[in-house]
């Protein structure tokens, strides 16, 4: 089968691969569509020094079970499914909290220890597995594992009720953030970005108030519009040092930051000050487990779009060109979120 291989920093190849089988408590999937994650450029440019190559990448798939392995019994051969990438124990102290990333044995599909999905065929445990309705495009499944983690992390944020959320990284994610937030019951959403082509999706998603970082200045428009209180939730969804310090300069005494965009391994300056004075809290998560089923729901009732956003179809042909030359990292030809599909 063919498949896409990082072979180490800047370098993926398309290779004929062994085609998987089903082992006990797994099911061979023909694969369908799967999304290109932020995570999967770091990986090829060789970011993640815990990735292992030879290795086949992509975590954010689905497709159609082709063969199902002993000791199966949820699924069948035929069923549409999305998988979900996190491979946990189930047996240690954080996985019986449900904190499966935090798993002392924790694999991920496409990244750490486990074969992904850009593949014509993947194997995957059954656990991992969520049925999809027949309603819902392959093109769309693509983007339920981007969605499945903004809902996870926001049934931890707890908005209040008619609250201010401030969002920083109007990509897929801040986007999908944007739209939760108002579900949620957030009266005034602010948007922060420095792509006008990104922000300007910011009202379909529920931005009340879009701000271009390289137009207006960021702490001064949301202090403003807040009568200098700040906002109650901040989601620091860019992974950038200057979104880290304007998310922390807007958060109101007392507020909750969700440190959600990725950034490399260098330490960052953060006015610490504030924390202990103001009372500031802050998490961090990397999970999207049990986010999956509502992320399915949302998607195939239309609650949330992915029209607006999925900008790029590929064929796991032209993978390896979109990522040499550019089109995902500098977001070229207007690149929002892209979708390998399979024919």
């Amino acid at each position: 089968m063919k498949a896409l291989v990082y072979e180490g920093p800047s370098k993926v190849t398309l290779r004929d691969m062994p085609k998987p089988k089903a082992g006990r408590g797994q099911v061979l999937i023909e694969t369908k569509a799967v999304g290109i994650c932020g995570s999967d450029l770091g990986i090829y440019k060789g970011e993640f020094p815990n990735i292992n190559p030879p290795l086949i990448i992509g975590h954010e798939g689905g497709g159609i079970v082709r063969d199902v392995g002993h000791g199966v019994t949820t699924l069948k051969e035929g069923d549409r499914v999305a998988v979900s990438p996190i491979l946990y124990c189930g047996r240690c102290e954080f996985c019986h909290q449900g904190r499966y990333s935090l798993c002392d044995d924790l694999q991920t599909m496409g990244m750490i220890g486990a074969h992904g999905e850009y593949a014509e065929y993947f194997a995957a445990r059954e656990q991992n597995c969520h049925v999809l309705p027949d309603s819902l495009p392959w093109t769309t499944a693509g983007l339920i594992d981007t969605l499945a983690g903004p809902i996870l992390a926001m049934s931890r944020m707890d908005v209040p009720l008619g609250g201010s959320v401030a969002i920083f990284g109007p990509g897929p994610a801040g986007l999908f953030f944007s739209r939760l937030s108002k579900l949620s019951g957030a009266s005034e959403v602010y948007l922060v970005g420095t792509r006008e082509e990104r922000l300007k999706h910011g009202p379909t998603y529920g931005a009340d108030v879009t701000i271009n970082v390289h137009k207006e200045n960021t702490t001064q428009k949301i202090r403003e519009l807040t009568r200098g209180r700040g906002v109650d939730r901040v989601i620091e969804a860019a992974g950038s040092e200057q979104a880290l310090s304007d998310a922390v300069a807007v958060l109101r005494k007392g507020g909750l930051i969700l440190l959600y965009g990725v950034y490399d391994t260098a330490p960052l300056p953060v006015l610490m000050q504030r924390f202990v004075l103001d009372e500031l809290s802050c998490f961090g998560i990397a999970d999207n487990t049990a986010g999956y089923p509502l992320a399915i729901k949302l998607l195939s009732n239309g609650t949330v779009l992915v029209d607006p956003i999925l900008t790029h179809k590929l064929t796991l042909e032209e993978l390896p060109q979109a990522f040499s030359s550019g089109l995902i990292e500098k977001r070229l030809e207007g690149y929002i979120k892209g979708v390998v599909v399979f024919e």
